[in-house]
């Protein structure tokens, strides 16, 4: 795994719409592993009220936001937590309070000290990763490039004024040199991964998986329903219907429900591993750890989690510019069930697939 970019805050926020995996897991499932990430690709999995979550990731700081998201669920309002986040508007003085009244584990609060030094400085949690720090800069370029003809696309009254703006007043010319950068691996590396970026295995360039994917988004989404796009545009979320489904009111009060009965455990390691040493799993959503793995892991992840398995479990995993194609012995491959979901997920920049251990 790529050590030296996962010593630190990578995520707050994250890029991933886990609309898709809510709507994949089972009512009352037994024992659901999830890459913790921030914490908010966590959250809504508990409105599924599962039994017991494992939350694993190899970085203590997002294990850290994780538990502080998951804290805060148990214990805030929505408002409150919305605030807290840094998703609404709240003082400085009020968000400090808050985090001081979470009960956080010894080690947590260690590592979120910098988290909290930064509200304290006037920050907002959910801008603090690294990720969205370099969504903020992106932003910044698109911005440049352009202009108000760029984010026009968000003042346009439905899907079909957004198709028409994009033929007939959106910068194409711009937004492909944007594009152009984006698609760039060593701007990502410099940016990003800091040399870790996963190796494109997609046969198309990167510009026209960018290219294809912001046309989608900007055809078949209201863009203002993106928080991904938000973010490439304006650098912060400015339209709330473009949060993530972790804010969405229903979503957090059957996840706040689950979290204060579900047995929610957070470990440091490898998810492929800790699901290995399991006997009960039956749902397990990886995001794109496959993509990191070397080749020959990269084939044989879900052999390796097999033994961990309950009969029918569900493992969801994501690629982007990278997508791993395991060995399948023992698995249905069953993403076609979800088409629909996956066609609607906010972001697009994921190949997500789905399998499922034979009975």
């Amino acid at each position: 795994m790529a050590q030296a970019y996962f010593r630190h805050l990578n995520y707050s926020l994250g890029d991933e719409d886990s609309s898709v995996e809510l709507h994949a897991l089972p009512a009352d499932a037994r024992h659901v592993v999830a890459v913790a990430g921030s914490g908010g690709r966590v959250v809504p999995l508990l409105a599924r009220a599962p039994r017991k979550v494992t939350c694993v990731d190899i970085s203590d700081t997002q294990l850290a936001l994780t538990e502080l998201r998951i804290a805060a669920l148990r214990q805030l309002n929505h408002t409150e937590y919305l605030g807290l986040l840094g998703y609404e508007a709240m003082s400085i003085q009020r968000r400090l309070e808050l985090l001081s009244s979470l009960p956080l584990s010894g080690s947590a609060r260690t590592s979120l000290e910098p988290v909290r030094q930064a509200v304290q400085a006037g920050e907002r949690i959910v801008y603090l990763g690294r990720f969205e720090g370099m969504l903020r800069t992106l932003s910044r370029i698109v911005g440049l490039f352009t202009g108000q003809r760029g984010r026009r696309m968000f003042e346009q009254p439905d899907v079909a004024g957004q198709r028409a703006w994009l033929d007939g007043g959106f910068p194409k010319g711009a937004w492909k040199l944007v594009l152009l950068l984006m698609g760039n691996s060593a701007v990502l590396n410099s940016l990003l991964y800091r040399g870790d970026f996963p190796k494109k295995n997609r046969p198309e360039s990167a510009f026209r998986i960018y290219w294809d994917l912001f046309d989608r988004l900007f055809r078949t989404l209201p863009v203002r329903s993106s928080f991904f796009l938000q973010l490439v545009f304006f650098g912060e979320l400015r339209y709330p219907e473009g949060y993530p489904i972790e804010c969405d009111a229903d979503v957090f009060l059957a996840a706040q429900r689950a979290a204060r009965t579900a047995d929610i455990i957070y470990v440091r390691g490898d998810i492929i591993q800790h699901v290995q040493e399991q006997r009960d799993v039956d749902f397990v959503s990886l995001s794109d750890v496959p993509s990191f793995l070397p080749p020959e892991r990269e084939r044989d992840f879900l052999n390796a989690m097999k033994p961990g398995l309950a009969p029918e479990a569900l493992v969801v995993t994501r690629g982007h510019l990278r997508v791993a194609s395991p060995e399948v012995q023992g698995y249905e491959v069953v993403s076609g069930r979800y088409e629909d979901a996956i066609a609607k997920e906010r972001t697009q920049l994921w190949r997500i697939h789905f399998y499922q251990r034979r009975s």
